[in-house]
């Protein structure tokens, strides 16, 4: 009894070491230049009642009970959010130095407390344009401070994601990114031709403009057509490292002559299907999205399938990013 009381307080004592050893505060921030003057980029910041069009965290829960002050647009002005996905807390405008700056307070009241400074900046650019900044500084309580690498990085692609989303609303004609949370839905099983990849993301984007093409030019070749859109099949991704384990795939009848690729019969089960509206730019940010909204609704990822990243329109369908369509499958039990 005495040995496992002294192993106890030796590992109590060496997470309280390690959670001391964490970084006690993080500083997010992200730029994204929008062709819109200062002022109206302000304008639309400033306006808290107008944040659900673009809040990269609002869209995972559009039940959420949203309140706002009398004057949500001045100084003191807030806005409260309240949900089952997303928790609670208050949004409050702190000062508004138009039309270069916007300080504000953060207050997370669930599904842990803390308060976080945000602030905004709005610089003039070449031809009318605004680079536009979203920063936050803040701290986690110290029995999370061991969350303070995994959230960073989230919250990095939640401001790209915002930001991005916020450009879309003020410039019809800039890249943005238009996401669906689908919920559980079936997939069925594919037989596919497929071309393996393991390294880095680099170099899955040039296997991928290489692969894909030559998987549909031996198609072409045996008179085969696809019975559905190319695909990756995601086996294991580090995402710390950025280094990836996958397939490129394109479905094909069963009996396909596989010629110099492998022939595999992958997916098939439940799965929880996100949409992406928008160039493939964004899909590190909706990636990141996808996970972050399976924790918020507490689906239980199912491990042992590949995870599917499906190009249901792409370039050669569109000449518009805005169009390409890709549907991202997470299996779950």
């Amino acid at each position: 009894m005495l040995y496992l009381l002294v192993l106890l307080l030796i590992l109590v004592a060496a997470a309280l070491a390690y959670l001391a050893s964490q970084p006690a505060e993080f500083l997010i921030r992200r730029s994204l230049l929008m062709n819109t003057d200062a002022r109206t980029v302000f304008a639309r910041v400033r306006d808290l009642r107008g944040w659900s069009d673009w809040s990269p965290w609002l869209l995972h829960d559009p039940a959420a009970r949203l309140e706002y002050s009398p004057h949500p647009d001045q100084e003191g002005g807030y806005y409260s959010w309240d949900g089952q996905a997303i928790g609670a807390g208050r949004l409050t405008h702190e000062r508004l130095m138009e039309p270069t700056r916007i300080d504000q307070r953060i207050r997370f009241i669930r599904p842990f407390k803390t308060e976080n400074t945000v602030w905004w900046e709005f610089a003039a650019a070449a031809d009318g344009a605004t680079e536009v900044t979203w920063a936050m500084r803040g701290r986690l309580p110290f029995l999370l401070r061991f969350l303070t690498g995994l959230m960073t990085r989230m919250m990095e692609y939640d401001f790209e994601l915002g930001l991005a989303r916020l450009r879309g609303r003020l410039d019809p004609t800039a890249e943005r990114p238009e996401i669906r949370f689908l919920g559980p839905i079936d997939h069925p099983a594919q037989t596919a031709l497929t071309i393996p990849y393991s390294g880095d993301l680099a170099g899955l984007i040039a296997t991928m403009g290489d692969g894909l093409p030559r998987l549909g030019a031996h198609c072409a070749a045996i008179g085969v057509t696809p019975p559905g859109p190319a695909f990756m099949a995601y086996y294991k991704v580090n995402a710390k490292v950025t280094r990836l384990r996958c397939d490129l795939a394109l479905p094909v009848p069963e009996g396909t002559d596989p010629g110099p690729f492998a022939l595999k019969r992958l997916g098939g089960g439940r799965y929880y299907g996100t949409e992406l509206q928008g160039s493939y730019q964004f899909l590190g940010p909706v990636w990141s999205a996808v996970m972050a909204h399976l924790r918020m609704v507490r689906a239980r990822r199912d491990r042992s399938r590949p995870s599917l990243e499906l190009y249901v329109r792409d370039p050669s369908q569109t000449s518009d990013s805005n169009d390409y369509l890709t549907r991202i499958l997470v299996p779950i039990r």
